[in-house]
């Protein structure tokens, strides 16, 4: 297949390509700014034809919700990144695309168990994510077949979610490995985790399968407890994990973004494990085992 990729440079992104053309697949990418073999959103003809030509569209674009302090030029700029290339590239009439979005969508459910058919619960991310994928209407409308990967907490080594507990960007220091890691908020939160490889392999499953369409929850089937997390890394580190992260703190030092941080989303691949998907890391001791080592 012809494979076009929006944003394919970031932790998702670069990875995806990778996969996807070590199977055979040729794939081309669109950036903000042009590089060898690379497409520009500046050169509008040139990325429209693009579409045109390939059997999909995947689209990764978005800033980074954790990059910084949620100021309200930067809650624009979270908004703003996801609508407007989701909207020309729906534009452009993909015969198919596959657009990334968030279990953010959904809300904090508490212990309620979230399926792809569940009704958010409204906050001001589930307002991002509802954008981000009604953005992509103009594709549906021209008959393309659209998927929406609502993607949990990605585990991966070397970054995601695990990288920022062990070694948090803004601490001068690492508490795991001084022996004072723990769960965030009071650990009784759901947390919707994913390895990496999954995610991929969700994207492969959405390209290949023509039944997929609308939204596809990508997690593990296997979501757990903040404080469940908190012990099976530090058993993977051979660290304690009994100091908890209180709400203040961690609003000292993400802001607006901690509240985020601590929703309870007890996200299942319900489609996912009704289309035969299996997972290749199903069970959060495996996935650690691999992200740490």
């Amino acid at each position: 297949m012809k494979i076009l990729i929006a944003g394919a440079s970031g932790f998702i992104g670069q990875p995806l390509l990778e996969s996807l053309a070590a199977v055979g697949h040729t794939v081309q990418t669109l950036s903000r700014t042009a590089r060898a073999n690379q497409l520009s959103w500046d050169d509008e003809t040139a990325w429209r034809d693009a579409v045109a030509q390939s059997d999909a569209v995947i689209n990764l674009c978005g800033a980074s919700v954790a990059a910084q302090r949620w100021s309200e030029t930067y809650r624009d700029e979270i908004l703003y990144s996801r609508v407007e290339p989701t909207r020309k590239l729906a534009s452009a009439r993909p015969k198919v695309l596959l657009n990334a979005s968030a279990v953010g969508f959904y809300g904090d459910h508490g212990d309620n168990e979230i399926t792809e058919e569940s009704v958010p619960v409204p906050d001001y991310f589930t307002h991002v994510c509802a954008r981000w994928e009604e953005a992509t209407q103009e594709a549906v409308k021209s008959g393309g077949r659209v998927v929406f990967l609502r993607i949990g907490q990605v585990f991966a080594r070397g970054g995601g979610v695990i990288e920022s507990m062990v070694n948090p960007p803004q601490v001068p220091f690492s508490p795991w490995k001084l022996g004072l890691g723990g769960p965030l908020g009071n650990g009784r939160q759901w947390v919707p985790w994913i390895h990496r490889d999954d995610v991929l392999g969700l994207f492969s499953l959405a390209l290949e399968n023509p039944t997929v369409s609308g939204p596809l929850n990508a997690v593990s089937p296997n979501p757990v407890t903040a404080q469940a997390l908190a012990d099976a890394l530090g058993a993977a580190l051979g660290k304690p994990a009994r100091f908890p992260v209180p709400l203040f703190a961690l609003r000292a030092l993400v802001g607006e973004f901690a509240d985020y941080l601590v929703a309870s989303q007890r996200v299942v691949p319900t489609k996912a494990l009704a289309l035969g998907y299996t997972f290749r890391w199903p069970t959060l001791p495996e996935a650690l085992a691999d992200v740490v080592q």
